[in-house]
């Protein structure tokens, strides 16, 4: 079976237009590429803490066109604090053999931002996340990795939810 020149120019075509669409409707929805400009009101951020999410926040900011993230506080027009990460794991039903069947996993995350002279733009706050996981019997192995993969978006949402908060921040103009 051949195709004629025509019929391959409008496969082409459709798949062109496909694409473009899906294109559309991706950057309609708010998806981005990692790395874009996360619109910070500041030109340099110390990041102190040593924590999943902290790290997560280096790689979101590494790389922002406009943005350096410094050592010394001193140097930095906003410092974020990551005072304190905590996840917790707790059964929350078992099956009829007693054997844990549903679990909710919660990351407690404390943190503070300041200016470079500890001038607080920010009190300490907290964010507070839960998930709920789903345990079957026969992937016992496959828990342990649900387990982590859900840690991991915690990490991500909360780090999500902080470069959110550094956007509303009003550092004083040094």
């Amino acid at each position: 079976m051949t195709f004629s020149p025509t019929r391959r120019y409008l496969g082409r075509t459709a798949l062109a237009t496909f694409v473009g669409a899906a294109g559309l409707v991706v950057s309609g929805c708010g998806w981005r590429i990692r790395g874009f400009d996360l619109a910070l009101p500041f030109k340099t951020i110390a990041i102190s803490g040593e924590t999943g999410v902290a790290n997560e926040i280096r790689q979101m900011v590494f790389g922002q066109p406009g943005i350096k993230i410094v050592q010394n506080q001193v140097e930095a027009e906003v410092v974020l604090l990551i005072m304190s990460q905590t996840t917790d794991r707790t059964v929350t039903a078992f099956s009829g053999a007693g054997r844990p069947r549903e679990l909710q996993l919660r990351m407690r995350t404390t943190y503070r931002i300041t200016d470079g002279f500890a001038v607080e733009l920010s009190s300490p706050q907290e964010i507070s996340l839960t998930r709920d996981v789903t345990v079957t019997e026969s992937e016992a192995l496959a828990q342990t990795s649900a387990e982590a993969f859900m840690q991991e978006d915690m990490q991500r949402d909360t780090a999500q939810q902080l470069i959110r908060r550094l956007r509303a921040i009003k550092p004083a103009a040094k």
